[in-house]
């Protein structure tokens, strides 16, 4: 979608998600301190990690050697192999869907009772499965039944923001990146989301300025 679409009412619900080092922080904090100056009750969850069913799995991961850590110009990045097995890979895949019903149930619904409350999601759905698609190799699981089952778990009339930024930018605050075998695909996974009709991209290459004055706009913040 482009960056001229404007969203009429404020949303309870609104989902920032991106890439690290696109500016997601930036813009939740921007939107939860406006949001406050008119009076509404505002909560930030970031929930990317919420491994709760998942976590059994993921130590037998780290003892069949699926889960493995590389150290490059002094940086240790972690890796999950789990296309190795096509079991563990589904098996993941479900885990991670229970562990983000169960987030929407105890974590979501609840800090959306009551009156004038605002709930700004900083990471869920749409990035936990590009955290699994990155780690199982299953590059269209956001495409059929899995996609529509994760996004489902959004509440009705979420707004959901993509906060998109040109790759040698987002390198230039995040260098761990570069050292980062899978920060290229992540990126395409990200970058692929524009075309989604269900989600607000808002371009983040130029002044700060401009990009809050974007997100204002989308959220019907602005005046």
């Amino acid at each position: 979608m482009t960056d001229s679409v404007a969203h009429p009412a404020i949303p309870r619900v609104i989902y920032v998600m991106g890439i690290d080092g696109s500016g997601k922080s930036t813009v939740s904090e921007h939107l939860a301190a406006k949001l406050r100056e008119r009076g509404y009750k505002v909560k930030i969850l970031w929930l990317r990690f919420n491994h709760v069913f998942s976590k059994p799995l993921l130590g037998l991961c780290r003892l069949l050697g699926l889960t493995r850590y590389e150290t490059r110009e002094g940086i240790r990045v972690g890796y999950h192999d789990f296309y190795r097995s096509r079991v563990i890979s589904w098996l993941f895949v479900l885990l991670q869907y229970l562990d983000a019903v169960r987030v929407r149930y105890f974590r979501v619904l609840p800090a959306i009772l009551g009156d004038r409350k605002v709930l700004i999601l900083d990471r869920y759905v749409y990035d936990i499965l590009i955290d699994v698609m990155v780690d199982t190799r299953m590059a269209d699981l956001h495409r059929g039944w899995v996609g529509r089952a994760f996004r489902n778990l959004l509440p009705k009339d979420t707004l959901t923001l993509l906060v998109d930024r040109d790759l040698n930018r987002v390198l230039a605050v995040r260098p761990e990146g570069r050292v980062d075998s899978n920060f290229e695909a992540r990126y395409a996974f990200y970058r692929a989301l524009r075309a989604d009709d269900r989600v607000s991209s808002i371009a983040n290459d130029g002044r700060l300025d401009d990009l809050l004055r974007s997100v204002e706009q989308r959220t019907g913040l602005e005046t």
